[in-house]
């Protein structure tokens, strides 16, 4: 049994559709569950027609109320290219769902607020309408897709937007709903991205939980593989925007890919690889619009290769925060006195370095930035470099190849240097920059490891 998760430009029009059908229809023989994300732009619709509603801009939701609507419709008439009961039958679930948003978005105009409850409620259902449409689609391809809905299988707390999956009672769920469909030899089609809380009600687990879905579901059923397909060849070297000489990376360790996915690269999502990892279950990231390509795997243990660098990654909108006091020499507990700070404030740091009368971290840009300032400021001086960025080189022990260190501060010669950072684990070489510093160097640092004849290994 494998898990095939499909993104949201996947599944963003009919052809694109059909493709998903079609690798479904080449894995039938090893039992997929199937995860979709919502039609790409339809999240943000969703959002949108919540913050419309809020400000009371009724005209607005209806809009975007009937947008979504005619999109979906569109896509399945496409599909089926005539009306049919199957037609029939997904636009009448189309419009219980449709009637279900305008419900709430017409609750929130009224009370002129949304909760994270509501909001989470709303833009579950871009996922929802996604996964019957993929559904409905395959059994007129001939292929026995059955939707299943994704609150009966994950789990969850009740931090609303952000859900974490209860593991214990989301194994049973999955167990209850989809092995009996599996026996069937059913293909079960979930949205993404979306939970329940114990109480029963709607939870999202965060933009891009969808790949977190894919890996939870295959952590569960004990999956031979999770497939991530989307609209690139793989993991690569960089952003083949920015880096159009960029190439993929045939295998990769669970770490490296973490590592990468924590500091901006965007084919997987950050908590991706995390229930992968408690089972050694391999994740293979492939491409929905290039099915010819391998793709990257992820897997405990990569490539073998002892050591070197793998990939850079771009983490934008960064914030360096400098701590600087004299209370700190020699005196015990003065940096768990600071980071209670952060820890009170719920701010979480990236990137650390200290002297004898310094911390220097690095944080997301955050609107408690003032009040943190504000707090530290009693027995230190703060001084905060806004519009930064990081510069990650990931790799597997990169402290024993001195060359890496040296190529890249050689390739940014000339540009300034706000922090850097190299563990002792030896994976990440992060250096902060400027964000108008941002693009440069990261192509000069990629020319130095990965185009040159010293660093041609991927």
């Amino acid at each position: 049994m494998i898990v095939i998760k499909f993104g949201g430009t996947s599944v963003g029009d009919a052809t694109r559709v059909q493709g998903v059908i079609e690798i479904l229809a080449a894995a039938r023989d090893r039992q997929p569950v199937v995860v979709v994300s919502a039609l790409a732009g339809v999240t943000n619709d969703l959002v949108a027609a919540t913050a419309a509603a809020a400000a009371g801009d009724i005209g607005m939701v209806e809009t975007i109320i009937e947008r979504v609507s005619i999109r979906h419709q569109e896509v399945a008439l496409q599909l089926v290219q005539q009306k049919s009961d199957y037609f029939e039958s997904f636009l009448a679930q189309l419009r219980a769902q449709v009637e279900q948003i305008r419900d709430i978005l017409k609750g929130i105009v009224l009370v002129g607020e949304v909760t994270p409850r509501a909001r989470d409620k709303v833009v579950a259902i871009g996922e929802k309408l996604s996964s019957v449409l993929v559904a409905y689609s395959m059994r007129l391809r001939a292929l026995p897709g059955v939707h299943v809905d994704s609150e009966e299988v994950i789990i969850t707390d009740d931090h609303f937007g952000e859900a974490g999956p209860l593991m214990k009672e989301t194994r049973q769920a999955a167990r209850r709903v989809l092995l009996p469909e599996l026996e069937r030899n059913h293909i079960p089609v979930m949205g993404g991205f979306i939970g329940r809380s114990r109480s029963g009600a709607t939870t999202t687990l965060g933009r891009g939980g969808s790949d977190y879905t894919a890996a939870i579901v295959g952590s569960v059923l004990e999956a031979e593989e999770i497939q991530i397909w989307t609209d690139v060849d793989g993991m690569m070297t960089c952003d083949p925007r920015l880096i159009p000489e960029a190439r993929v990376i045939e295998r990769i360790s669970y770490v490296e890919a973490a590592e990468l996915a924590w500091f901006g690269a965007k084919v997987l999502h950050p908590k991706t690889i995390a229930p992968a990892v408690e089972l050694g279950i391999p994740v293979r990231v492939l491409n929905t619009h290039n099915r010819e390509s391998k793709g990257t795997l992820i897997t405990e243990e990569g490539d073998g290769q002892a050591a070197g660098p793998r990939a850079i990654a771009v983490k934008r909108d960064i914030v360096v925060v400098h701590v600087t006091s004299s209370q700190m020499l020699g005196v015990p507990g003065f940096l768990a006195r600071l980071f209670a700070v952060f820890e009170q404030l719920g701010i979480s740091v990236d990137l650390i370095t200290t002297s004898e009368i310094s911390v220097s971290v690095t944080v997301d840009a955050t609107e408690r930035l003032p009040e943190l300032v504000e707090r530290l400021t009693p027995f230190a001086t703060v001084r905060v470099l806004d519009a930064q960025c990081i510069v990650a080189v990931v790799g597997r022990n990169l402290i024993a190849d001195s060359s890496v260190a040296a190529r890249v501060f050689e390739s940014l010669r000339g540009v300034p240097i706000a922090m850097f950072s190299l563990g002792n684990s030896g994976l990440n070489l992060s250096i902060v920059v400027a964000a108008a510093d941002a693009d440069r160097a990261v192509r000069s640092a990629h020319r130095a490891l990965f185009e040159s004849p010293v660093g041609a290994r991927v």
